[in-house]
């Protein structure tokens, strides 16, 4: 129902923390709830830590008058590899949402890959 993007600096460098955004999609007809939160888990690997291995997207949305986003929410995962390379961290996107049509409610769990390109 819903998908991540992932979107870091052009040029991570090694040894240097940066920030991935993570924005999200969402298929027409659905919604997303603002509580329970939206939260990623992520897994670091050999060679890059991760400030926070759970992160939690803000309930908050100004322009939401019910339970559901209308402005999806974006996270930023922390990351500092210590060499230079490709890595990709696994992590689990879950998040509740509803189909407007039929009323039907869900928690998704998904697995994800977060990718790292380093200099």
């Amino acid at each position: 129902m819903m998908s991540a993007k992932f979107s870091s600096p052009p040029a991570i460098k090694a040894g240097r923390k940066a920030d991935v955004t993570v924005s999200f999609n969402v298929i027409n007809g659905y919604k997303i709830n603002r509580d329970p939160r939206v939260s990623l888990a992520v897994t670091p690997v050999t060679g890059v830590t991760v400030d926070k291995k759970a992160i939690e997207a803000s309930p908050i949305d100004p322009k939401a008058t019910d339970e559901y986003y209308v402005t999806l929410p974006t996270l930023k995962v922390a990351v500092t590899a210590a060499k230079a390379g490709k890595y990709e961290l696994p992590g689990k996107l879950t998040y509740f949402f509803c189909n407007k049509a039929d009323g039907f409610c869900s928690k998704q769990t998904v697995d994800v890959k977060i990718p790292l390109q380093v200099e």
